[in-house]
C-alpha cells in the first residue's frame, strides 16, 4: 500500500469515527414521565365543570399552551352546553347558536370565567403522539349558571 492510500484510509476512518460521534451524541434519549390522573380520568364534582385542552406540535412553546387553553375552553362549552342540554332546560335562540355563544364567551381569556389547574407536556408520547401539550380547566358551576342566565 502506498503512502498515499494510507492517508486516505487513515483520512477516511477519521471522518467515519467524527460521523458515527456526533451521530450518536445527537440521538436523544426521551425520559418517560407519569402521566397525570385528569388525562385518563377527569374530575367531576359538584363545584366544578371540567375539561382537557390538546394541542399539538407547534414551533412556539407559549403558542402550544395557549391553543391547548383554547381548546379547553372550548370542550368545556360543550360539557356545560350538554348538561344544559340534559336538564331540558329552556333556550332561547337556536341550539347551534346557543352553543356557539357559549364557546364564544368561555374561550374570550379576558373574562376570566375559566382556571387553568393543570399542564402537562409529554414529549415521548406517553398519553399519546410525543409533543402534545395538555391543560386541564375548570369553571365554578355557579359562574356558568349565571352565564346561561344572560344568554337566555
Amino acid at each position: 500500500m502506498t503512502c498515499q492510500n494510507k492517508r486516505i484510509l487513515q483520512f477516511g476512518c477519521c471522518i467515519i469515527l467524527i460521523l458515527l460521534t456526533f451521530g450518536c451524541a445527537s440521538t436523544q434519549k426521551c425520559e418517560s414521565k407519569e402521566v397525570p390522573i385528569w388525562l385518563t380520568s377527569i374530575p367531576h364534582d359538584d363545584i366544578y365543570f371540567y375539561a382537557v385542552g390538546i394541542s399539538g406540535q407547534t414551533r412556539n412553546v407559549n403558542d402550544a399552551w395557549i391553543q391547548a387553553g383554547n381548546r379547553g375552553r372550548a370542550e368545556l362549552g360543550r360539557i356545560i352546553f350538554s348538561h344544559v342540554s340534559s336538564q331540558d332546560m329552556i333556550v332561547n335562540t337556536s341550539r347551534g347558536q346557543y352553543s356557539s355563544q357559549l364557546i364564544d364567551i368561555l374561550s374570550d381569556t379576558e373574562l376570566n370565567y375559566t382556571e387553568i389547574i393543570e399542564r402537562w407536556y409529554d414529549p415521548c408520547g406517553d398519553n399519546g403522539p410525543p409533543y402534545y401539550y395538555y391543560i386541564l380547566v375548570r369553571m365554578d358551576r355557579k359562574t356558568a349558571s349565571a352565564v346561561l342566565r344572560r344568554l337566555n
